[in-house]
């Protein structure tokens, strides 16, 4: 059982160098894509770049918040519905405190659809029912 408790903060970790790696990834394919050309300073200008771009961040903030409250709450042994809260806070805390500091519109919407997913995922937890509580 402690080993579990061990691997939830392990888990949430995992998810977070996951979901950063494979949206890097995606987004270095997506500037592949653009043909040199269309390259000014280095930057595509391509007008499909920027949604490709913003589609591929979204996603990662989707699955991330989905995965890190849904996992944590599925590696705990107990208490699975207060892993999934502490850990909605803590996913939420990470872009919201960096709109904290500074203030960048931008940060809202991903903030927003984070907070959504994670909603979700906490209504999924949730509803696993009290069976999971012991």
């Amino acid at each position: 059982m402690v080993i579990r408790w061990l691997l939830v903060p392990v888990s949430a970790a995992a998810i977070i160098g996951i979901c950063v790696v494979a949206a890097r990834g995606a987004i270095t394919l997506v500037d592949q894509r653009c043909p040199p050309e269309s390259r000014v300073g280095g930057a595509c200008v391509e007008p499909w770049h920027t949604t490709a771009v913003e589609v591929t961040i979204y996603t990662a903030f989707v699955v991330a918040a989905l995965a890190l409250v849904i996992v944590p709450s599925l590696v705990a042994p107990r208490l699975k519905r207060a892993v999934a809260m502490v850990m909605l806070l803590a996913g939420l805390g990470i872009p919201g405190t960096m709109y904290y500091f500074t203030s960048w519109a931008e940060l809202l919407a991903p903030l927003a659809v984070a907070a959504l997913a994670g909603a979700i995922a906490l209504w999924w937890v949730w509803r696993r029912g009290a069976s999971n509580e012991s």
